[in-house]
Parts: structure tokens; sequence; C-alpha cells
């Protein structure tokens, strides 16, 4: 599949005339430890359309390593999407590095991916794109479905196993209300097989726009199919094997005071399972702040 990605945007760049784009994040962080200017993140598209039907995007992500996680903080780039997509009359084909079909419609109820990422994606519940092939098609000019068959371990990492996930999205509504009013209801539905049982994550979501105002809201829930065993008793006499069971609620609103000052507010609350039997922790998140629209860009006080 990783060949014929890089073969499919090869052709699409030759054959193509595209276009280039790229938003940067830049930020000031005041903490009590120290005042600092931040590069969080650079995205570096080229896309273009080879005919009616045939259209294809690259996207690279440039951003800093992880160092809670042991690694340096140092800029890298990573391939974020190598997207080829087919338009037919039953619907729309994509193949390659795509685009995850289980978060941008909430991103977009909660509009402020350069502040945080969405909870499934702040959360881990789901990458935001992945190397496989995907099925989107208009049912009605209100309701779309959406099925994608990828590797599952996300576009940083290779295929490690013999599993496949399956992705399902259906929304009912307007799918951009950052850009326009409206309302949105959906359901994602992923699925992903282990040696035990399956990984599954359920989300159901929905958001409003109109008279200046913006609601969202999400309810997930990740059961992971790699089971524990856990001892019940002090003497470990008694064993059991115990199902993980993770979840999220977020909400979000959004008022524009004026044409180009916005106010916002969201607040996350996540709960997941540790490997001990009734045992979870969990983590309240709130942000709040004011957005100022500029010609060449936002200024955010959050």
């Amino acid at each position: 599949m990783n060949k014929i990605a890089v073969a499919l945007c090869t052709f699409c760049i030759i054959y193509a005339e595209g276009k280039i784009g790229g938003v940067t994040y830049f930020d000031l962080i005041n903490s009590d430890d120290s005042t600092a200017f931040n590069f969080q993140r650079q995205y570096f598209g080229y896309g273009g359309d080879i005919s009616d039907q045939v259209s294809f995007k690259i996207l690279f992500d440039v951003g800093r390593t992880n160092k809670n996680d042991g690694e340096d903080s140092s800029l890298v780039v990573f391939l974020k999407k190598a997207q080829f997509d087919y338009s037919t009359s039953y619907g729309k084909i994509s193949m390659g590095l795509i685009g995850m079909n289980t978060y941008n419609i909430q991103e977009k109820n909660w509009g402020y991916r350069f502040i945080e990422k969405s909870a499934i994606d702040k959360y881990r519940f789901s990458s935001t794109a992945d190397l496989g092939i995907g099925f989107s098609r208009s049912i009605t000019d209100q309701l779309s479905m959406s099925l994608q068959i990828v590797n599952g371990e996300g576009f940083k990492k290779p295929q490690s196993d013999k599993y496949h996930k399956i992705a399902f999205n259906s929304t009912y509504g307007e799918r951009n209300l950052v850009k326009n009013s409206g309302f949105n209801a959906g359901v994602v539905y992923t699925t992903e097989q282990t040696d035990n049982k399956p990984n599954i994550m359920t989300s159901l979501f929905g958001g409003f726009a109109g008279m200046g105002l913006r609601l969202g809201g999400q309810y997930n829930v990740v059961r992971d199919g790699q089971t524990k065993l856990v001892v019940i008793d002090s003497v470990g006499a008694i064993g059991a094997t115990v199902e993980l069971e993770s979840n999220i609620i977020s909400v979000s609103a959004n008022y524009a005071v004026r044409n180009n000052i916005d106010i916002f507010a969201r607040y996350d609350m996540a709960d997941w399972d540790t490997f001990y039997e009734g045992d979870k922790n969990g983590e309240n998140y709130l942000v709040t702040g004011i957005v100022l629209t500029c010609n060449w860009g936002y200024i955010c006080c959050a």
C-alpha cells in the first residue's frame, strides 16, 4: 500500500497543475517556570485536480517529538497525507495515506484546532490519518456516509500485525459549522480485531451554528479487546479477565461578540480504565479564551 500511495502521488505531481498551501501555529506561553515563544505546528500541502474525476493531495506535518516519552524535542517532518481521490456517480473512492473519517466533523464543530485538538485526537481514541482505502457517498443533500479499511496503526507507524481497522461514519446536516449556519448529528463506529476481542470505538456527536453562536458536543466510548487478567483478592487465589472501557464527554461553545472577536469555552471529561478492575483514571479539562480575527491570521488569548 505504501508503494501504491507514492506512485499515485508522483503521477499527480507530474500531470496536474496543483496548488501549494500551508498554515503555521506560533504562540507565547507564560508559566511560573518560563516565558517562551513556541513554534507548535506547520502544515505544508500540495494538491490539485488531474481531471474532473481524479484529484490528489499531499500534506506534510512539521512538529516536535514527544519529549514526555523520553524523546528529544527536535522538529521533525511527517508525511500526514498522500491521498488519491476518484469521484464517480456512485460516490468517492480514496486511496493511499488518507484522512480518517472519525474526527473531522467534530473538529469543525469545535472550530479551534490551532488552540487544541478535538477530543478524539487529544486523547488518542483514533489516529487522524492512516494507510488504506475508503468510500464516501452523499445519500441525500443532508445525509452522507463513509466507510474505510485501514491498517489501524496511524500515519506515524507501519503495520505491525495481520489485523485491519474498519471505520464507519454517518452524518446528517451541515458538515462545516465554522463557515456555514445549520446543525449536524452523526455516529462513528470503528472495529479492529485483536488476538482476543476486537477494539471498538463508538462516537455520537452533534453541533449547531446560527445567530453568532456555535455549539458542539460528543460522547466517545472505547472498549479495549486486549483484556487484562487481574487479581480479585489479596491472596491471589482468584483471577478474572476484565474488558477495559474508556470514555470522553466533550462540550464546546463559541459566540461572536463582534465580526472579528469571538469568545469560546470547551470542557472535556475523560475517564479510562487501568489494569485493575473498578479502578479508573480521569481528567477534567477546561479551556476558555478570546479569538481576534486579523487579515493575516488569528490572535488568541486562552
